[in-house]
C-alpha cells in the first residue's frame, strides 16, 4: 500500500496504487506492449503502468523486474525498445466500483489482484507519494480502526475482503471465480442527515 501526499483530492489517505486510464493506454503501442485479450484490456494496461510509474515496479510474464524512471508514452517506448512486455494476463479483477450519480466527482474504478513470490524493491513517485508498505490486511485494518491510516471505503473493503482469503491462491481463485461480474453501485439514503452506503451482495462468496 502507498500514502498520498496531502495535497489533491485523495491527499494523505492510504491507498493501492493506481491511476486512471490515459490515452496511451488505448494507443497500438500499448496494445503491442500489454500481454493479453481482455474486455478491459485498457485498463489493465493502465494499471500496469501506473504501478510502474509509481513503485518502479514492472510486472512482466516471468516475474517482477525494475521499471525505468519514466512515465506515459516515453515509459512505453523504452519498453518497446528494449523488448520488454507487460503481463496483463497476471491481473486478476477483483471488482468494480462506479461512484453514485450524487456523488460530486464519479468514478468507474476496477481493482486488480496481482500476485508475487517475493517483495520487490520498490522506488515510489515522490511527485505523488510519500511512503509505501507491505502489509497484510488485518494490520492495515487495524490502522485504520486506530486512526492511524486514513482510507476511504473501497480500499476498505478490499482489505476487508482479503482478511477472508486464507491465503495469496485463496484471494486468486476467489477472484477468477467471480469472473469480472462484482459490480459494485453503493445507494446514498437521501435522510438530509447521515448517509449511509449500502454495499449490495457480491459473487464474491458475500458482501465486501
Amino acid at each position: 500500500m502507498v500514502r498520498r501526499h496531502d495535497r489533491g483530492f485523495f491527499g494523505g489517505l492510504i491507498v493501492f496504487p493506481g491511476g486512471g486510464v490515459d490515452d496511451v493506454d488505448r494507443s497500438p503501442l500499448a496494445s503491442s506492449l500489454v500481454i493479453g485479450d481482455h474486455d478491459d484490456q485498457d485498463h489493465r494496461s493502465a494499471a500496469l503502468r501506473e504501478l510502474a510509474e509509481e513503485t518502479g515496479i514492472l510486472a512482466v510474464a516471468h516475474g517482477m523486474e525494475s521499471a525505468p524512471d519514466l512515465r506515459g508514452q516515453p515509459l512505453f517506448e523504452d519498453l518497446r525498445k528494449n523488448g520488454v512486455r507487460l503481463s496483463g494476463d497476471s491481473l486478476v479483477m477483483v471488482s468494480r466500483w462506479v461512484t453514485p450519480e450524487i456523488a460530486p466527482r464519479r468514478f468507474d474504478t476496477r481493482f486488480y489482484l496481482l500476485a508475487t513470490s517475493s517483495s520487490p524493491t520498490v522506488r515510489l513517485d515522490s511527485a505523488e507519494l510519500v511512503h509505501h508498505y507491505w502489509i497484510t490486511p488485518d494490520a492495515a485494518i487495524d490502522k485504520h480502526e486506530n486512526d492511524d491510516w486514513p482510507m476511504i471505503l473501497p480500499t476498505l473493503a478490499h482489505l476487508r475482503w482479503l482478511s477472508r482469503r486464507s491465503s495469496v491462491d485463496d484471494a486468486i481463485d476467489s477472484a477468477r471465480g467471480a469472473d469480472g461480474r462484482t459490480l459494485i453501485k453503493p445507494v446514498m439514503a437521501e435522510d438530509g442527515a447521515l448517509i449511509p452506503v449500502h454495499l449490495p451482495e457480491s459473487s464474491l462468496e458475500g458482501p465486501l
